[in-house]
């Protein structure tokens, strides 16, 4: 589980009411916030055809799905506007998204 949760790591994020609270790697949900992140994941659709006021929900809901503090991440977010969330969402996907198999030397 060590190894895992070093290869698949978790963006920090620091609140303001103090402490810290990890968005987790979607390779170390459980299968069932797995399957609810997928689901959030795949309505984003084109987010050129959505409207901006649908975004914040889902983005709210796909943070939540991902954090190890649900309690401290709500509190966080009573204020943000949307470009707090895509700057957040962007770096969440930045720091855990898997990385490309290198290529082999033989």
């Amino acid at each position: 589980m060590t190894e895992a949760e070093a290869e698949y790591a978790a963006l920090p994020l620091e609140v303001r009411k103090g402490g810290t609270v990890q968005l987790r790697n979607l390779l170390m949900l459980p299968p069932a916030g797995l399957k609810t992140a997928r689901v959030l994941l795949e309505a984003f659709g084109d987010a050129d055809t959505q409207d901006l006021e649908e975004l914040v929900p889902q983005l709210r809901d796909l943070l939540l799905v991902v954090c190890d503090d649900t309690k401290a991440l709500k509190a966080e977010m009573e204020d943000w506007p949307l470009g707090v969330y895509l700057r957040v969402v962007t770096a969440w996907q930045d720091v855990t998204q898997a990385g490309e198999v290198p290529d082999s030397e033989s």
